[in-house]
């Protein structure tokens, strides 16, 4: 957890600041996505508007708003109905060998879709993600709520399975954090509001800034990378680093 980097941990807060903390860092990701697709972002909800008040008859943007929204309302349904079981997961003695599993199947994963991609359609499909592929997209992220299975390497393989280029697998990941990570951030914000005081309220501050930046040049950094290479390196990433931590936890540890 990030919380061990600091002075104070979940033995002198409980396991509830670990779970803030992660949220207050996921939430600086979500405005770096807001910063970094502010035009996008912006065009889409005006076209949207002008749209339902019926001042435009152009039905993109507000049909963009549309799938994303349906593709994240399958997580948020699945993790609020699942909550005290993935709880229960996170203490589990053999948490270790869980996530060390899950990286390695991900990491599969990702290599066969790479490969699914390039066997079966050879071109990349420039077409944007449409509702049946958000659909698809959302169902599958609910995979994330294991631990150790990444929410964007969930949603970023299903649309590379479904033909969708780099970019746009890419994009619409970063999309559909938006709602996700908000939704849960405000979730565990009520949920743990009663330790929120003058001391742990500047560290999250300091962590949700702090990863504001990080995100904002990791996305940058990544979008530039997908454009002349492939995922297959993270799907590879995934295996050693899965397979190195069972072999930690089995032989060494």
């Amino acid at each position: 957890m990030f919380s061990s980097f600091f002075p104070f941990s979940g033995e002198s807060f409980g396991i509830q600041f670990d779970d803030l903390f992660d949220i207050f860092i996921q939430s600086g990701a979500i405005l770096s996505v807001l910063f970094l697709y502010r035009e996008k972002f912006g065009s889409q909800i005006r076209s949207s508007l002008r749209y339902v008040t019926k001042q435009n008859s152009d039905p993109q943007g507000f049909y963009f708003l549309v799938r994303i929204t349906i593709g994240a309302l399958p997580i948020l349904v699945a993790g609020f109905i699942a909550k005290n079981f993935l709880d229960t997961i996170k203490t589990r003695s053999d948490l270790l060998s869980i996530l060390a599993g899950a990286w390695i199947f991900g990491g599969v994963l990702i290599l066969v879709a790479e490969w699914f991609f390039q066997k079966r359609r050879g071109v990349e499909e420039k077409t944007p993600v449409g509702f049946r592929d958000a659909i698809l997209i959302g169902i599958f992220q609910c995979a994330a709520l294991i631990p150790g299975v990444s929410r964007s390497a969930a949603t970023i393989v299903t649309a590379r399975f479904l033909g969708k280029d780099t970019k746009s697998s890419a994009e619409f990941s970063f999309f559909l954090a938006v709602p996700v990570l908000f939704a849960a951030g405000i979730y565990k914000l009520i949920k743990y509001r009663s330790i929120l005081n003058e001391v742990t309220i500047p560290v999250l501050t300091f962590g949700f800034l702090i990863s504001f930046l990080f995100c904002t040049l990791v996305i940058r950094l990544f979008l530039r990378y997908l454009q002349k290479h492939s995922f297959g390196v993270f799907g590879i990433y995934r295996i050693l680093l899965g397979v190195g931590v069972l072999v930690f936890t089995k032989f060494i540890r």
